[in-house]
């Protein structure tokens, strides 16, 4: 069973800064979500900590380390992937996409630690995210280490 969001962010997915340094305890990086969506819209905005963009259409989030699932109709990703698809959308109505978003250990950042994101499947347009999700090995039950998520 999934969680319904407002949003989905790696905050609200249960990664704020302790989180991710937690996962990241003795190891170089850690795997913290995977995400999987169909955007059609990007709406930019702008908060204390910075510019961003608001994904809108179909989003479903699964937390590697406890399992859970999230869904939403709003998604932000870190700038350097939603600019990417913002980039897809000026030639789409939509585009879907699957990646794994993890955290790397980094001691030059203010955090201690920086994002990497994996493309599960190449982001292309589309108009389905079932498709999408069953492509991407985020329907049914998932391995996650030594757990299982639906």
């Amino acid at each position: 069973m999934s969680e319904m969001l407002r949003k989905i962010t790696i905050k609200n997915c249960g990664f704020d800064v302790s989180t991710v340094k937690m996962a990241l305890e003795g190891k170089k990086s850690a795997d913290l979500l995977k995400i999987a969506g169909v955007t059609q819209k990007a709406q930019p905005g702008q908060t204390d900590k910075g510019e961003y963009l608001l994904l809108q259409g179909e989003f479903r989030a699964v937390n590697l380390v406890t399992g859970e699932v999230f869904e939403s109709a709003s998604c932000i990703l870190p700038n350097f992937i939603s600019d990417r698809l913002a980039g897809a959308l000026q030639v789409s109505d939509q585009v879907e996409f699957a990646l794994m978003i993890s955290a790397k250990a980094n001691a030059s950042s203010v955090t201690g630690y920086e994002y990497t994101v994996t493309p599960l499947v190449e982001a292309a347009p589309s108009d389905r995210l079932a498709n999408l999700l069953e492509s991407s090995g985020m329907t049914g039950t998932l391995a996650i280490g030594n757990k299982k998520a639906a």
